[in-house]
């Protein structure tokens, strides 16, 4: 479980960003928020974030200064600067002071969590998180977590080995036999079987029609889709849904 702290002083951007990361992310603790500077060097102090997504601007002393003094009591935090100001000098002031990334407000929900994403993918790879007397196998496993979190939430994208294999900084043949190793089965099948998971579960609790459903999983033919279903569950859709609807 990954810890996130808010720092903000705005009530209303606070609970739309809590409210994103509740939606997207079943691994992150949300920390009681921080409304200013101060607040947010004590609660790092106090709790350890691994994750901190910062305004600039607000009270007391601002997001960069508290940066900059949370670095040295967490050095190994992610921090996400979240700003209304494009200012240049601001992004050369945040990268320089260690921050993972810098988002304008209004931030769009797929870039808070694609940077979200990207800061959960730094603290679990091998190459920055393995230390004195922690076996690489330990580190391995904290990736795997994350790319499962990652299927989870993007099952109904096309989802490429390749890809996610790149995005763990892993070598996608090693990554291919350690996640087949891992999960008993290879990473093409268990991205199927989930989707076929989820459709199950539509076909249980909806009336979509079949091509909806495909749709919905990212299925770009109703045909293919149907095959799929097939071959997992030795029964086409249609007969699945008449079977559990008996």
């Amino acid at each position: 479980m990954y810890k996130l702290l808010i720092v903000e002083d705005v009530p209303l951007e606070r609970r739309a960003l809590r409210k994103i990361i509740q939606r997207q992310y079943f691994n992150i603790d949300i920390l009681e928020d921080a409304k200013n500077g101060t607040e947010a060097i004590e609660k790092a102090k106090l709790y350890r974030p691994d994750i901190i997504l910062m305004d600039i601007r607000i009270p007391e002393i601002s997001g960069l200064e508290a940066q900059k003094r949370i670095v040295k009591i967490v050095p190994n935090v992610k921090t996400i600067i979240l700003t209304a100001y494009s200012e240049f000098d601001y992004a050369q002031e945040a990268i320089k002071n260690g921050v993972a990334d810098y988002l304008l407000k209004p931030v769009r929900p797929e870039e808070l969590v694609k940077a979200i994403d990207s800061a959960i993918v730094s603290l679990t790879k091998a190459i920055s998180v393995v230390s004195k007397g922690q076996s690489s196998t330990g580190t391995e496993r904290d990736i795997l977590k994350s790319v499962l979190n990652y299927i989870e939430r993007h099952y109904c994208l096309e989802i490429k080995l390749n890809a996610v294999a790149e995005l763990v900084h892993l070598n996608p043949q090693y990554f291919s036999r350690y996640f087949k190793k891992e999960m008993g089965i290879t990473f093409s099948n268990y991205v199927m079987k989930l989707r076929v998971e989820k459709a199950k579960k539509l076909l249980a609790d909806t009336n979509y029609p079949i091509y909806r459903i495909a749709a919905e999983l990212g299925f770009s033919d109703p045909s293919y889709f149907n095959k799929v279903f097939l071959k997992y569950e030795k029964q086409p859709p249609y007969k699945y849904k008449q079977m559990i609807n008996k």
